[in-house]
Parts: structure tokens; sequence; C-alpha cells
């Protein structure tokens, strides 16, 4: 079919209007996409522009709002600006004017330094001119002194330099005899004014102190309400007592008017058994297991109590710094007595009358007087173990505990074990003596005082010269009168001191005894 020359020019016409149409067509479409392209272009040159437009005329508007905003704020902070630049400008003045003053002074200071400077060069030259001329008067006096001397040695005939030792020896013998005279008239002055100045400063102090006698006294026994309690305290075959009496350490004994007795050398340890003892009584159940967990439970409270104490009387006293086992100590004062006076109390009352007497003497710090009348007892808190007076172990005690040397002082001295050298350690010595002296802070019986006044008068009776003894003020001044023709006034000076120191050697007692010899002479005669 296809060597047929009809159908293979139909073919090549057909194949040749499709080239032409395709060529047409696209054209056409080219013509169609370059219009389509300028009409975008337009398009987008038209927006361009547009958006321009806007954009100059917001920039426009923009522009006239912040000129209307910074006009605005301007108009707002004109008056704090107009106030900022004068408070500005008038610091700027003041400183101008201070600068001007500090100038001016200066200015005038440093003329008066050249002044002055030019008056010191001038008092230096007229010191140097009369030093020079000091100089020459002394070298001239001089010249006349060794003429003097020369003249005086060819007067007398005597050696100049034993002449020159002959007055200084006579005014040495001047001087020594005024000195004498003027210790003389101090020594008696004193004498006649130290007695009634003691006395108004003691009455004083004991005045302005307001605390009550302590009457509380240490408890030995306890009472049983009837046959049931003491059984139950007994035991079978005494068990129960004597399980007690080996916690505490204490000896225990029943009466028949059912009162149990406490025994026993350490106040606390007394003091441990009486509180177990009240306990027991309102247990229900009891065996040695109970008393020895009753008597833990009881010591573990008494401690506590104890060292509440202490700090309790270091807090009254303003003392609170002590060292915690000085506390304790002091707390246990609380279960010791001297002359049925508790002890607990007296120290504090020894600290408070020690700080009144500083005050006014005024030459030692109150605070000091109170701390060194407030321990000065400690040493009774210790027991049988630490050998020594309680002053001795109770300064050292307080010394290994970081106390100052001046309260160790005074406490290691309050009763002479060693000599007091300062004025604590005598207003200790005075306070403790008023705290014991007062009435009714202690309790003697009629026996141990008539003990006490018989010892005394044994010893003043007992040396040689003496025809009478005396005792004055409950026990505290011995006066023993001599005979004036076997005693002389240097041997009574001596008997007193004899008589003295065999007191202290032979006596226990607290505070001091004064010791006064008399020596009297009697003449008679008869008239007939």
């Amino acid at each position: 079919m296809l060597e047929d020359p009809t159908v293979v020019i139909v073919f090549i016409a057909l194949a040749a209007g499709l080239a032409a149409g395709l060529g047409v067509g696209l054209w056409l479409a080219k013509i169609a996409r370059q219009r389509r392209l300028q009409a975008a272009s337009a398009e987008a040159e038209a927006i361009v522009l547009d958006a321009k437009d806007r954009f100059e005329e917001e920039m426009s508007e923009s522009k006239e709002r912040i000129a209307d905003y910074e006009e605005k704020l301007w108009s707002q902070n004109e008056k704090e600006l107009s106030a900022l630049e004068s408070r500005v400008q008038a610091r700027e003045d003041d400183y101008r004017k201070k600068r001007s003053e500090i100038d001016r002074s200066f200015f005038k200071e440093t003329k008066d330094l050249q002044r002055r400077a030019a008056e010191l060069s001038e008092a230096e030259k007229r010191m140097v001119d009369r030093q020079n001329s000091f100089d020459s008067v002394k070298s001239k006096i001089r010249e006349v002194r060794r003429a003097l001397i020369v003249k005086l040695g060819e007067m007398t005939g005597e050696d100049v330099a034993a002449l020159k030792a002959g007055i200084l020896q006579q005014l040495e013998n001047s001087f020594q005899v005024d000195a004498k005279k003027r210790a003389n008239r101090i020594e008696d002055e004193t004498r006649a004014n130290a007695e009634p100045i003691a006395k108004r400063i003691l009455s004083i102090a004991l005045h302005r102190f307001m605390r009550p006698s302590c009457t509380e006294r240490g408890i030995g026994t306890v009472e049983l309400s009837s046959d049931d309690q003491k059984n139950k305290l007994f035991g079978p075959n005494g068990l129960h007592l004597k399980a007690l009496e080996k916690a505490c350490g204490v000896d225990l004994s029943i009466t028949e008017d059912n009162t149990v007795a406490i025994a026993g050398y350490d106040p606390v340890r007394r003091e441990l058994a009486t509180r177990c003892l009240e306990k027991l009584l309102n247990e229900k159940r009891v065996d040695p297991v109970v008393i020895e967990r009753l008597v833990e439970k009881t010591k573990t409270d008494l401690l506590r109590k104890i060292e509440e104490d202490g700090r309790r009387v270091a807090n009254e006293l303003n003392c609170s710094d002590l060292n915690l086992e000085i506390k304790k100590m002091l707390g246990a004062l609380r279960y010791r007595y001297s002359f049925a006076q508790n002890q607990y109390f007296h120290v504090a009352e020894v600290g408070w009358l020690c700080g009144l007497l500083a005050s006014e003497l005024g030459d030692v710090k109150r605070k000091d007087a109170k701390r060194a009348g407030l321990l000065h007892d400690v040493g009774k808190a210790m027991d049988h173990s630490i050998e020594g007076g309680h002053a001795v172990i109770g300064a050292d005690f307080i010394q290994k505990h970081g106390e100052a040397a001046p309260i160790v002082h005074a406490v290691r001295a309050h009763h002479y074990e060693e000599q007091p050298a300062s004025d604590l350690a005598f207003l200790v010595i005075g306070a403790d003596a008023m705290s014991g002296g007062r009435p009714g802070a202690r309790r003697q019986t009629v026996n141990t005082y008539n003990q006490k006044i018989e010892a005394l008068s044994t010893i003043g009776d007992g040396f040689p010269g003496v025809t009478r003894t005396m005792i004055f003020n409950a026990g505290r001044e011995v006066r023993v009168v001599v005979d004036a023709k076997r005693v002389t006034d240097v041997q009574s000076l001596q008997l007193c001191r004899d008589i003295a120191d065999k007191i202290e050697d032979e006596c226990s007692y607290p505070g001091q005894i004064k010791v006064v010899v008399v020596r009297e002479t009697h003449a008679e005669a008869f008239a007939k």
C-alpha cells in the first residue's frame, strides 16, 4: 500500500501539514508567553511603585509621630530637666566657691608657716646666744666655787672631802628625823581614822545587803508512817535496806519509832539516800532491781540539779563565764554546812558582800570582788581524796580551770594559808567574817561554846606573868592582863604574839580572834 504514489503524496502532505501546524502553534505559544511576561512585568512594576509610595507615606507618618512624641516628651520632662540643670549649676557654683575658700585658706596657712619658720629660726639663734651666755656664767661659777672650796679648806684647816662628807651626813640625819616625824604623824592619823572608816564601810555594806538569812538545814532522817512501810523498806532479812546502802554509799538504820536515820560523811550521798527513801515509800513493789534502777535515776536527777544550782548562783553574781566544773562544785555546796550554815548560800552572800565592800572602797573591781567571794569556799565541795585545807585545794582547783591569778590568791589566802598580799584578798577575808559572824548565820551548842571559851581562857592563863584572862565578843576577843612587875613593855608585845600563835595552833574557829595584852601597874598608899 505504501508503494502507491497517491498514498505517499497524501502521507507527505499530512506530515507537512502537521509540521506546519506544530510550528504555527509553537510560534503562537511563544507570542502568548511574551505577552504574559510583559503583562506580569508591568503588573510587578506597578506593585513595586505602589509599595514604594506606601513606604514613603508610612515613613513620613512615622517621622511626624516621632516628632510629635519627642515634642510631647520634652513638654513633660522640661521642668525636671530644667530643675536638674539648675541643681548642676548650683553645685558648680558651690564647688567654685569652696575651691576659692580652700585656696585662700591654703595661701594663708602657707604664709603663717613661713612666718613661724622665720620666728623659729630667730628663737633658735636667741637660744644659742643664751646657751653660750649660760655656759660662760656656769664656768665662772665653777671657778668661784673652786676658789671658795680652797678658801674654806684654808680657813677650817680640814680636808675638803671630809668637810663635804660631814655636811652630807648632817643633811641626811636632818632628813631622816623629818621623815620619821612625818611617818609617825601619818601612822597616828591612820590609827585614829582607820577604825571609824572601816566600821562605816562595813555598816554601809551590811545595810545595803538585802538577802535574808538562810534557815535551810540538812535533813538526816526520814519518817515512816506505818509498820507496812517499814517492812517494805526493810525487806526479807534486811535485803532491801542493804541494797539501798550499797547503792547510795551510806549507813541506814530504822529506829523503834519508825524513823530512818541516814549516816555518811558525804552530804551529797546523804541527800541521794534521802531522795531514794522518799521515792521508795511510794513504790508498789520493792526489790533490789527496782532499788538499783531508782538510785540511778535519782542520781542523774541530783547531778542535774547540782549543775543547775551552780549555774543559777553563778548567774546571780554575773559570773556566767565560769568553767562548768567550777559551777558543779558550787552546786554541790548546797548540801554542805559549816556550823549549820548552808555553804551554797554562804558563798553567794560573801560574793555580794565582797562586791559591796569593793564598791565602797573604789580600789578593787566590783566584778573581781564578787567572783573571788563566790569562789572562796569551793574547796569545801571536794571530798577527802584530795589532801589539804579547803582554801588551798579550792585555789588549786580554780587555777586549773582558768581563773586569774588575783582571784586564785584571794581564795588561797582567805584563811591565811598564804599571806594576803592584795586588797582583794583582804576584802574576801572581811566579807567571809561578816557572813559567818552576823546574828543567826551559824549555830553552836552551849557545850561547844563553853568549850571554846574554856580553851581560850586556858591558853591565856598558861603564860607566866598573866593575872587574869577575859573573853569578849562571843570568843572573838581575848584580853589578857599581866603583872607590870614581871612583864615589861617589850615582853608584853612578844607575849601578845605568842598567845595568838598558840590559839592558831590549838583552836579551830571561823574568822579571826583578836588578842589584847594589858599591862597594869597598881600603886597603894594609906593616909593616917
